[in-house]
């Protein structure tokens, strides 16, 4: 075992304001994170995990992943977050506070890595930066990716110290720390798998070096890969989608996007924006790399290689979910892989441990962190509570909109499966609410937008989620139906009815969409094909 060391001569002053400041920046983590929360309205994704989530019991989220998946997860994350919601309520604090927690856990574990490698002051402001980041968003979005940055983070952090732990002193808190982080990334999203490259990278070098295995450390490990075993009853329900699914373009382009999207969010810029950023965050790389070149070179050694080569195995994670999702998944996003956030942290971080003995310069860095950090996020909060109010400005109709809804007591019908989430879950009338219900055709989907995703997600959701679901037959044949249409990519309702030449009624502008009525009119065999009709 490496014994600890201590990262140069730490004085008490510096331990103090270490764990001062890191505790100031937990304290700011909280804040942001509850304020940014509260002003931002569920998305598409977070409500396929709160209708999985919120069913009666831990046996139900299970079934539900084992047989009718909406959110297309291993269950680990929707089993916390229905632990939550039984604590909280049914409500989206509730749905987010595993990611949230996984964040935190991130945080601190950059601190503990960092403090051993370049002491308190530089552990401070590695666990500062993480806020500075777009990727900050996944610690208030109800999805997996939080949850995954920290137990990568943790991963880490326990094998640093397991490894370090002096001779006779216990590693069990350590070790089931490495087996439980393993085993619960693996179990929390399809490329999960991929937490066990960075520890086992390490790992295999440190055994090189010492020519000696450590069957502690080995055992742990040990325990992720035989988690994969757990995770594969949950594939076999994936196979429908697989088939037509809407995303399933694996190219090189994603590569630059993970790096570039754990900072910001880049992609709505305008091309001149996005080129400046992509420079800039290139020289800034370069730099980084020049600087942890010069740092291993001036310690000839007494920075561990091993850890080094951890930390770079967890850079590189993109460009292993790149191959995992080109060759083996078929799909990749690059909030997969936020987790290689910690590696450029505790990296920036560590090179910073010379300057940052300097108390001036430690305390400007800290208040720099701490202002761009209430800039960047305040502003987030401001473009999200200006959206929440919005959509929820939107369920406020005009007169002749209102009427047309109150005369006709039927369902009012939408294909738009994200719109058919916000309606029923933020329009205010409950009675209105309860009216909404999604319209599904496989056939069609698949006609007019190449995939089935919304289908497959809509028959699903019979099985378990308390909406109101039809299929397209049974919609064409209800008398003078109100239909909702937003006009979205996804939405093929409107094509097909205007291909089918089928009669149809606006009525105004209602719900961020159109409010149409079909005139009744018996579904027949007799309509011309959509494909013949859209290709002339």
């Amino acid at each position: 075992m490496q014994p600890v060391t201590d990262p140069g001569f730490t004085s008490r002053r510096e331990r103090i304001e270490g764990l001062t400041a890191s505790a100031f920046f937990l304290g700011l983590t909280a804040a942001l994170a509850f304020q940014w929360s509260s002003v931002r309205l569920m998305e598409i994704d977070e409500f396929l995990s709160y209708y999985t989530d919120r069913v009666p019991t831990l046996a139900q989220v299970v079934w539900v992943q084992l047989h009718y998946p909406i959110s297309l997860d291993p269950p680990t994350y929707h089993l916390l977050s229905h632990f939550a919601m039984q604590l909280l309520g049914p409500t989206e604090m509730a749905l987010r506070l595993p990611a949230f927690l996984g964040f935190l856990l991130c945080q601190v574990s950059l601190f503990f890595f960092v403090r051993r490698l370049a002491g308190p002051r530089s552990a401070a402001i590695a666990l500062a930066l993480p806020l500075l980041t777009y990727s900050f968003f996944y610690a208030i979005q109800g999805r997996p990716y939080g949850l995954l940055l920290g137990l990568y983070s943790a991963s880490l952090a326990c094998w640093q110290a397991a490894i370090r732990a002096p001779a006779g002193r216990s590693r069990v808190l350590a070790l089931s720390g490495i087996g439980a982080a393993l085993v619960l990334g693996v179990t929390s999203h399809y490329f999960g798998v991929l937490i066990l490259i960075p520890v086992c990278a390490g790992e295999l070098v440190r055994s090189l070096d010492r020519r000696q295995l450590d069957r502690g450390v080995l055992t742990a490990i040990a325990a992720g890969f035989v988690s994969i075993a757990t995770v594969l009853p949950f594939q076999h329900a994936l196979l429908a989608y697989r088939a037509h699914y809407y995303n399933t373009a694996v190219d090189w382009h994603v590569l630059p996007q993970s790096y570039f999207s754990l900072f910001s969010f880049y992609r709505g810029w305008n091309h001149l924006q996005q080129h400046i950023f992509e420079l800039s965050a290139l020289v800034l790389s370069a730099v980084l790399v020049a600087a942890i070149l010069l740092r291993l070179r001036r310690q000839a050694g007494r920075d561990p290689a091993h850890e080094w080569i951890a930390l770079l195995a967890l850079a590189l994670l993109p460009v292993y979910a790149y191959l995992f999702g080109r060759f083996v998944t078929h799909t990749l996003e690059p909030r997969y892989v936020i987790a290689t956030l910690f590696a450029f942290a505790a990296s920036a971080a560590i090179v910073l441990q010379k300057a940052l003995r300097n108390t001036p310069f430690f305390y400007a860095v800290a208040g720099l962190a701490f202002a761009a950090a209430l800039v960047i996020n305040l502003g987030h909060i401001r473009d999200h509570r200006g959206g929440k109010a919005g959509t929820l400005a939107s369920f406020t109709v005009s007169p002749h909109v209102a009427a047309a809804f109150h005369n006709n007591s039927g369902r009012i019908y939408t294909q738009a499966l994200d719109n058919f989430y916000i309606d029923t879950s933020y329009e205010p009338d409950a009675t209105l609410r309860s009216r909404f219900c999604l319209v599904y055709g496989q056939k069609q989907e698949l006609d007019w937008l190449d995939h089935d995703t919304n289908y497959i997600t809509a028959v699903n959701m019979q099985h378990f989620a308390p909406l109101c679901t039809i299929s397209y037959g049974e919609f064409l044949a209800q008398p003078d139906p109100l239909v909702l249409d937003y006009h979205s990519n996804w939405e093929w309702l409107e094509k097909d009815l205007t291909a089918r030449k089928y009669p149809v009624t606006m009525i105004g502008g209602a719900l961020r969409g159109d409010l149409i009525q079909l005139q009744n009119r018996a579904a027949t065999d007799s309509f011309p094909n959509p494909r013949i009709v859209a290709k002339k």
